[in-house]
């Protein structure tokens, strides 16, 4: 995981401030832990579709895309742990320059913005999020500290895009199986789900800005025992991530798909509250859901 989760470092601070995602499973043990993690489920009608290949330590995917609903789809070529972090640039800012800010410390730039993107999935998975991007100046980043605490970004794990004016209308946001909705601090979704596939319309209502992280936990575990380890990290993790929506900000909106088995999951928010210092799971933005 990343530092916040054992006292985050001056520059993941400021990440959180502009909205970053914070710390994800480190990969050393989670493997053991994907035998039934589900992976993703189908495209969304009429989206376009990226696909961005991430690897220790950089993004392969396209540098021009068009305008309009984009789904990416993250294929974590490992062995590291990886997520997709969108950034909304101002014009002549680059990655370089934003993964530079972030290093110096400071107060964040204010020319980056957070614009979702695939969450964690495990090494030899994927992920997806899907959202409509306007024309401009993007770049992905990774902020997992895994394996020696150095963010990923830092390691050259940034990759610039352009998205440029569509030749075709936009296509309409798809119609959700569920919604989550992310609120200072709570997930409000229903606590049962059916077996099988979904796409989620996740919702930004709070005043700050939140992810969805979700985990399939082992058997026998719990939310509680994922929240004692996110903080210990001691022995081996008690469930897998298996995907979700990194930062969005405040009244953003996005969807992923996800094709959930029978068991027990749960969704985490890992960003750190600016007042009390506090994880966002911590101040309780955790929720457990049974599918079956």
């Amino acid at each position: 995981m990343r530092n916040s989760l054992m006292g985050l470092s001056k520059a993941l601070v400021l990440a959180a401030a502009v909205g970053c995602a914070a710390d994800e499973v480190p990969p050393s043990t989670a493997a053991d832990s994907a035998t039934n993690a589900p992976d993703v489920a189908g495209t969304i009608t009429g989206a376009n579709v990226v696909t961005i290949r991430a690897r220790d330590f950089a993004f392969e995917g396209p540098t021009e895309i068009p305008a309009g609903l984009t789904t990416f789809r993250l294929a974590n070529a490992g062995p590291d742990i990886h997520h997709a972090q969108i950034i909304k640039l101002d014009e002549g800012k680059t990655g370089a320059d934003f993964a530079a800010a972030i290093k110096a410390g400071g107060p964040p730039p204010s020319w980056a913005r957070v614009a979702g993107g695939p969450n964690v999935p495990l090494p030899g998975h994927e992920s997806n999020a899907t959202s409509v991007l306007a024309p401009g100046n993007y770049a992905l980043v990774c902020f997992v500290d895994t394996p020696d605490k150095v963010p990923h970004l830092f390691k050259g794990m940034v990759h610039n895009f352009r998205v440029v004016p569509a030749s075709t209308p936009v296509a309409p946001d798809p119609t959700p199986t569920t919604t989550i909705d992310m609120k200072d601090f709570a997930f409000d979704l229903p606590i049962t789900l059916a077996a099988g596939a979904h796409t989620f319309r996740v919702v930004n209502s709070g005043a700050q800005p939140h992810e969805v992280q979700l985990f399939k936990m082992m058997p026998g575990k719990t939310m509680r025992d994922l929240q004692a380890w996110a903080h210990s990290l001691a022995g081996p993790p008690p469930a897998a991530p298996i995907g979700g929506v990194v930062a969005l900000p405040p009244t953003g909106h996005a969807f992923f798909t996800a094709s959930l088995e029978a068991g027990d999951y749960v969704l985490f928010c890992f960003f750190p509250d600016p007042a009390t210092k506090k994880l966002h799971f911590d101040l309780g933005m955790m929720k457990t859901v049974k599918v079956s």
